[in-house]
């Protein structure tokens, strides 16, 4: 079994956490990074991450995601933000296409950002959708740098986006008009002295069932 296999088998989301736990810096950069090297596609990275152990600031957020409990009582709240399409497309798009393809290559940084827009009709989905799935790709990435950093982890989307937006604009921590809140995740160290500190029992479906092979 690979390492990344084992860190998968042997991670479960942690439901209650030590309060007084604290990120040490290398913890908090090494989670951080993890998402900034998250492939995305064409490179370009249309969202950002904001990592929040402020507790005031987290106790504010708390009601808008549903008082779950991990906001406040883990040691990080982790908030991914996705750029909006106006934002993107008039000045996010050129500036990573810019910063990714050197100069001399402009038609190649045209056909990317062609690209990215022919996903949408291709797929039949939405801008805020495509920004969202980039987000998903980074949050398995840093599920397994947290495993391997022996940290607990929970992601979530149990919450009120715009409501938590507000809370974080009101902190200059987010642009309402540019970006929007995408998911989250609790940072910290699972509690087993708690009562259901993690659901129940980690299961998977059996491999049958969970995919095949065609040869």
């Amino acid at each position: 079994m690979t390492k990344s296999l084992q860190l998968l088998n042997d991670r479960i989301s942690a439901k209650r956490y030590v309060e007084d736990f604290k990120l040490n810096d290398d913890q908090k950069t090494q989670l951080l990074e993890s998402i900034r090297l998250a492939p995305s596609s064409f490179g370009l990275e249309p969202f950002r991450a904001i990592l929040i152990e402020n507790k005031e600031i987290r106790k504010e957020i708390q009601p808008a995601w549903w008082n779950q409990v991990g906001v406040t009582q883990s040691s990080a709240l982790l908030i991914w933000v996705g750029y909006k399409e106006e934002y993107l497309t008039k000045t996010h798009f050129i500036e990573q296409t810019e910063r990714n393809i050197p100069n001399g290559f402009e038609n190649i940084r045209e056909m990317m950002i062609g690209g990215a827009t022919n996903v949408l009709s291709t797929l039949e989905m939405s801008r805020d959708e495509w920004v969202a799935r980039q987000a998903y790709i980074s949050l398995g990435t840093v599920l397994n740098t947290a495993q391997e950093l022996d940290l607990d982890v929970c992601p979530s989307e149990g919450f009120s986006a715009k409501e938590v937006g507000d809370v974080l604009a009101k902190h200059n921590l987010l642009d309402l008009e540019n970006e929007k809140v995408l998911l989250g995740m609790f940072i910290g160290k699972v509690d087993t002295n708690q009562e259901f500190y993690h659901s129940f029992t980690k299961t998977r479906r059996p491999a049958q069932k969970a995919y095949s092979i065609v040869e």
